[in-house]
């Protein structure tokens, strides 16, 4: 049986995906947003979330380097 998840808000997966990207931009936000971007009502805010979570991964890697130098 092939039953499908309706979700409820929009606006609330949404809010989820940009705070996982925040929290963990590179493995969790770049897996949610490919997730979102599979699905075909939520194409857009797929990647959204995916140039988020690569633009937020590459700025905390260059402050990282910055102000902790190995």
């Amino acid at each position: 049986m092939d039953e499908k998840v309706v979700l409820k808000s929009r606006q609330k997966l949404i809010i989820i995906g940009l705070l996982i990207t925040l929290v963990n931009p590179i493995f969790a936000g770049l897996i949610f947003g490919l997730y979102l971007y599979s699905e075909k009502e939520f194409k857009k805010d797929g990647r959204l979330i995916i140039i988020l979570s690569l633009l937020w991964g590459g700025i905390s890697f260059i402050l990282v380097r910055r102000f902790f130098p190995f």
